[in-house]
């Protein structure tokens, strides 16, 4: 019962979220050509992904974003991506809550002008601080796998891709 709560917790945590969208802007971050940071915009639907278990399973096994809604249609999933823009207008609170949690933290930095979130780089965990645990590094380099995937891409192909309207 004790991991079933742990594992509750560690999902519903907006610091977990916060994280999740730190390295889903590292990533964003180091595929662009230019290294611009993503828009706020993307945020949300990163955390949707991540946080949706068929979601973020098929991320291990794509190579492009383009290729990641084409094997969820294949794998049965079409309704999910078909549901994935209500299930971002779903997880707002949440993406609001970490994102603000990430700016509090100093791990983002929103920039009011652009509307991007930058990301800050962090120093190494010194010793004796607490680990993450494998569950969310794991989640971890999802994010940054799927900034990487939106990265080279527009606004418009990401939103026909996954069916999400900005």
């Amino acid at each position: 019962m004790a991991t079933l709560l742990d594992e509750y917790n560690e999902w519903n945590n907006p610091i977990v979220g916060a994280y999740l969208l730190w390295k889903f802007s590292l990533g964003y971050v180091n595929a662009h050509r230019d290294h611009l940071s993503p828009p706020l915009l993307l945020h949300f639907i990163a955390i949707t992904l991540l946080r949706g278990r068929v979601y973020s399973e098929n991320i291990d096994h794509a190579l492009s974003l383009h290729a990641y809604a084409a094997k969820l249609v294949k794998e049965g999933f079409a309704d999910k991506l078909e549901a994935l823009h209500d299930r971002v207008q779903a997880h707002l609170p949440y993406a609001m809550k970490s994102i603000d949690m990430a700016v509090s933290r100093k791990m983002l930095i929103l920039d009011t002008e652009s509307a991007r979130l930058i990301p800050v780089e962090i120093p190494k965990v010194q010793k004796g601080t607490r680990t993450l645990s494998p569950s969310v590094q794991k989640l971890g380099k999802r994010a940054e796998k799927l900034g990487k995937w939106m990265a080279p891409l527009e606004l418009s192909t990401i939103s026909l891709d996954l069916g999400v309207k900005f």
